[in-house]
């Protein structure tokens, strides 16, 4: 009797739970030293993230035809509020020679749920347009259905009708560029009108038309604020 009420356990948390350890693709894509290897590790291990240097970026290989080597794929847990989901992802480096790979990593993975982190670099320096070019080049990319170089044939025709079911746009840093004034803000769920967003509307109003939903938020990926539950809400647009 007890070996049955063990197996009927287990078998009512399967039904109930297994649901979040089918994993989702996401794709983590943004300028360099916008906080992309910061919140890969944050997703991996939570607590504060150490100052990552510039011999610390991320960097890619290229294999004998001239094309970058993909990192591993990694798995990773987040959970907020009850919610939990098995996400897997890749850490690519964030320099324009790693732009394609990006679509690649997009195409080749079928990736659900693409993340572009970006920073205030551009309201600290107004010529500073890194930001903005990297989200750019992926709207840029989706609407003209673009083909990056390095897909297998399958994978190329895949590209032809590609879309993401949701981007998300997350402001990082929020610990350097957040006052109270802009907290308040995001506490009434209004961080989209947040100026730090402003300089990407066209690009937003261009993925509404290409009917893919934009999710705005704002986050600390070395402090490990409001990570989790920016991303799991995203999920459910």
């Amino acid at each position: 009797m007890t070996g049955e009420i063990i197996l009927g356990h287990a078998l009512w948390q399967v039904l109930t739970h297994g649901h979040t350890f089918i994993p989702v693709s996401v794709g983590v894509y943004g300028a360099s030293e916008s906080g992309k290897t910061t919140l890969d590790q944050q997703f991996t291990t939570r607590g504060e993230i150490r100052h990552l240097d510039e011999e610390d970026r991320t960097h890619h290989s290229k294999n004998w035809r001239g094309i970058q080597t993909m990192p591993e794929i990694t798995r990773k847990r987040i959970k907020s509020n009850g919610i939990k989901k098995t996400i897997v992802s890749r850490d690519i480096g964030g320099h324009t020679e790693y732009h394609n790979m990006w679509l690649r990593d997009m195409i080749q993975r079928k990736v659900s749920t693409v993340i572009v982190v970006i920073d205030h670099r551009h309201m600290t320096n107004i010529k500073n347009i890194d930001n903005q070019l990297a989200l750019s080049y992926l709207v840029d990319s989706l609407g003209k259905n673009k083909v990056p170089k390095g897909l297998s044939f399958r994978a190329w025709w895949r590209a032809k009708k590609y879309a993401p079911k949701r981007i998300m746009i997350l402001a990082n840093k929020a610990d350097e560029w957040m006052d109270e004034e802009c907290h308040a803000q995001w506490e009434k769920g209004f961080i989209a009108r947040h100026k730090i967003f402003n300089v990407f509307r066209e690009d937003l109003y261009r993925l509404q038309k290409m009917n893919i939903p934009v999710v705005l938020d704002a986050i600390s990926a070395r402090y490990g604020w409001n990570i989790e539950n920016s991303v799991l809400k995203g999920m459910e647009l």
